[in-house]
């Protein structure tokens, strides 16, 4: 088996704005995601996360997926763009911190540029959030000015 890379060269996102600790597994289909809820965490207020936040997750979680698609094929991570949601449910308020959050994401539809996913954040192997994510990730382009 080959270890997976670290998160950080599969997401744009950094520093404080990266949510995610670490890809867990990815299959060309799925990837999985873990989060670990720590009191200096980003959104952290009162020792605890919304759980509205578990929607940002889930878009990580796809940027990692298809970091590792685009690793695959050599190129380097690219910035994409959350276009909607269908069927969020959430089955609690909050996270609290100690929580470790698994996020799983599975590609339905799409190809590089757009794409539809099925996502699950669990808890203690509770389902406490799913969604329906609508991506876009726009081409690389150098910029000529």
């Amino acid at each position: 088996m080959t270890a997976l890379p670290p998160i950080e060269e599969l997401v744009p996102h950094r520093g404080r704005m990266l949510l995610l600790d670490e890809l867990v597994a990815f299959d060309g289909q799925r990837a999985l995601c873990r989060v670990r809820l720590q009191r200096d965490s980003t959104f952290v207020e009162g020792g605890a996360v919304d759980a509205v936040i578990a929607l940002e997750y889930m878009a990580q979680a796809v940027a990692a997926f298809a970091g590792m698609r685009g690793r695959a094929a050599g190129r380097p991570p690219r910035i994409g763009f959350l276009l909607g949601t269908r069927e969020l449910v959430l089955s609690v308020d909050r996270f609290a911190v100690g929580d470790e959050l698994m996020v799983e994401v599975a590609h339905v539809w799409g190809e590089d540029q757009l794409g539809v996913f099925d996502c699950t954040v669990s808890r203690g192997g509770e389902k406490v959030a799913s969604a329906a994510l609508n991506v876009y990730q726009g081409p690389i382009e150098e910029r000529t000015s």
